[in-house]
Protein backbone atom coordinates (compact mmCIF):
# COMPACT_ATOMS: atom_id res chain seq x y z
CA UNK A 1 0.00 0.00 0.00
CA UNK A 2 1.29 3.15 -1.36
CA UNK A 3 1.77 6.10 1.51
CA UNK A 4 0.22 8.89 -0.46
CA UNK A 5 -3.27 7.37 -0.52
CA UNK A 6 -3.98 8.61 2.71
CA UNK A 7 -3.08 12.29 1.25
CA UNK A 8 -5.25 12.08 -1.87
CA UNK A 9 -8.20 11.06 0.13
CA UNK A 10 -7.67 13.24 2.85
CA UNK A 11 -6.53 16.79 0.76
CA UNK A 12 -9.41 16.71 -1.19
CA UNK A 13 -11.83 16.41 2.10
CA UNK A 14 -9.66 19.13 3.96
CA UNK A 15 -9.75 21.38 0.62
CA UNK A 16 -13.67 21.20 0.82
CA UNK A 17 -14.12 21.41 3.93
CA UNK A 18 -12.30 25.00 4.52
CA UNK A 19 -14.22 25.98 0.49
CA UNK A 20 -17.45 25.13 2.27
CA UNK A 21 -16.67 27.23 5.54
CA UNK A 22 -15.47 30.23 4.14
CA UNK A 23 -18.50 30.44 1.03
CA UNK A 24 -20.89 30.16 4.24
CA UNK A 25 -19.32 32.64 6.05
CA UNK A 26 -19.04 34.91 3.10
CA UNK A 27 -22.76 34.23 2.38
CA UNK A 28 -23.71 34.89 5.70
CA UNK A 29 -22.36 38.38 6.01
CA UNK A 30 -23.86 39.23 2.48
CA UNK A 31 -27.20 38.08 3.73
CA UNK A 32 -26.52 40.27 7.01
CA UNK A 33 -25.78 43.24 4.73
CA UNK A 34 -28.41 42.77 2.85
CA UNK A 35 -31.35 42.61 5.04
CA UNK A 36 -30.00 45.82 6.70
CA UNK A 37 -30.50 48.21 3.82
CA UNK A 38 -33.78 47.05 3.43
CA UNK A 39 -34.40 47.83 6.95
CA UNK A 40 -32.96 50.85 5.92
CA UNK A 41 -35.43 51.46 3.29
CA UNK A 42 -38.13 50.75 5.57
CA UNK A 43 -36.81 53.60 8.23
CA UNK A 44 -36.33 56.07 5.08
CA UNK A 45 -39.13 55.79 3.72
CA UNK A 46 -42.01 55.30 6.71
CA UNK A 47 -44.11 58.13 7.34
CA UNK A 48 -41.85 60.37 4.60
CA UNK A 49 -44.80 63.04 3.47
CA UNK A 50 -44.43 63.63 -0.52
CA UNK A 51 -43.60 66.85 -1.62
CA UNK A 52 -45.42 68.82 -4.47
CA UNK A 53 -48.50 68.89 -6.00
CA UNK A 54 -49.92 65.76 -4.98
CA UNK A 55 -51.83 64.63 -1.54
CA UNK A 56 -49.70 61.39 -0.86
CA UNK A 57 -47.97 60.27 2.34
CA UNK A 58 -45.79 57.19 3.00
CA UNK A 59 -48.49 54.74 5.75
CA UNK A 60 -46.39 51.48 5.68
CA UNK A 61 -43.42 50.22 4.44
CA UNK A 62 -42.15 46.46 4.47
CA UNK A 63 -40.34 43.97 2.85
CA UNK A 64 -40.57 40.18 2.57
CA UNK A 65 -38.50 37.27 0.87
CA UNK A 66 -35.39 35.54 0.42
CA UNK A 67 -32.42 37.90 0.46
CA UNK A 68 -29.57 35.27 0.34
CA UNK A 69 -30.33 33.30 -2.28
CA UNK A 70 -32.81 34.50 -4.45
CA UNK A 71 -32.98 38.45 -4.10
CA UNK A 72 -35.20 38.66 -7.31
CA UNK A 73 -37.69 37.41 -5.35
CA UNK A 74 -37.50 39.87 -2.33
CA UNK A 75 -40.24 42.51 -2.36
CA UNK A 76 -40.45 45.70 -0.40
CA UNK A 77 -44.25 46.80 -0.34
CA UNK A 78 -44.77 50.51 0.01
CA UNK A 79 -48.59 51.66 1.09
CA UNK A 80 -49.46 55.25 0.05
CA UNK A 81 -51.98 57.06 1.94
CA UNK A 82 -53.72 60.14 1.23
CA UNK A 83 -56.36 61.85 -1.63
CA UNK A 84 -54.22 61.15 -4.64
CA UNK A 85 -53.33 57.12 -3.47
CA UNK A 86 -56.42 56.48 -5.00
CA UNK A 87 -54.95 56.95 -8.53
CA UNK A 88 -52.04 54.25 -8.04
CA UNK A 89 -52.81 50.62 -9.49
CA UNK A 90 -52.34 47.89 -6.90
CA UNK A 91 -48.46 46.42 -6.47
CA UNK A 92 -46.95 48.92 -9.25
CA UNK A 93 -43.80 48.90 -10.21
CA UNK A 94 -42.59 52.17 -11.68
CA UNK A 95 -40.34 50.53 -13.98
CA UNK A 96 -44.02 47.86 -15.28
CA UNK A 97 -43.76 46.66 -19.08
CA UNK A 98 -45.47 49.46 -21.16
CA UNK A 99 -49.07 49.34 -21.80
CA UNK A 100 -49.66 48.52 -17.87
CA UNK A 101 -51.95 50.78 -16.12
CA UNK A 102 -50.05 53.91 -14.59
CA UNK A 103 -50.71 56.71 -12.38
CA UNK A 104 -51.70 60.23 -13.69
CA UNK A 105 -48.08 62.25 -14.32
CA UNK A 106 -48.05 63.93 -10.95
CA UNK A 107 -48.34 60.56 -8.94
CA UNK A 108 -45.44 59.09 -11.01
CA UNK A 109 -43.27 61.53 -10.63
CA UNK A 110 -44.22 61.76 -6.87
CA UNK A 111 -43.36 58.03 -6.94
CA UNK A 112 -40.65 57.63 -9.08
CA UNK A 113 -38.35 59.95 -6.74
CA UNK A 114 -39.89 57.62 -3.74
CA UNK A 115 -38.52 54.61 -5.63
CA UNK A 116 -34.77 56.35 -6.29
CA UNK A 117 -34.69 57.26 -2.76
CA UNK A 118 -35.09 53.29 -2.16
CA UNK A 119 -32.46 52.25 -4.40
CA UNK A 120 -30.56 54.54 -2.75
CA UNK A 121 -30.35 53.56 0.21
CA UNK A 122 -30.31 49.18 -1.15
CA UNK A 123 -27.37 50.19 -3.31
CA UNK A 124 -25.48 51.31 -0.29
CA UNK A 125 -26.08 48.09 0.97
CA UNK A 126 -25.16 45.95 -0.83
CA UNK A 127 -27.87 45.41 -3.98
CA UNK A 128 -25.85 47.02 -7.01
CA UNK A 129 -26.21 44.52 -9.35
CA UNK A 130 -29.86 43.43 -8.65
CA UNK A 131 -32.23 45.11 -6.24
CA UNK A 132 -35.70 43.61 -4.73
CA UNK A 133 -39.18 44.73 -6.18
CA UNK A 134 -40.07 47.88 -4.69
CA UNK A 135 -44.06 48.03 -5.28
CA UNK A 136 -46.44 50.79 -4.40
CA UNK A 137 -49.89 50.41 -3.35
CA UNK A 138 -52.75 52.54 -2.12
CA UNK A 139 -54.41 52.26 1.35
CA UNK A 140 -56.93 49.40 1.49
CA UNK A 141 -60.27 50.97 3.03
CA UNK A 142 -60.07 55.01 3.47
CA UNK A 143 -57.65 56.82 0.92
CA UNK A 144 -57.10 59.90 3.34
CA UNK A 145 -56.22 58.08 6.14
Amino acid sequence: MSPLIPYFILSPLVAGGLAWWTLTRIGRKRNERAKGSLDAVVTRLKGQKVLGAVDLFVQDVSWSGETELSPQNCRVRVVMGGQDASAIPPRFEVESAPGAPRPPAEVLAALRVLDAQATEALKSGGWSWQRPTVAFEPAAGNPAT
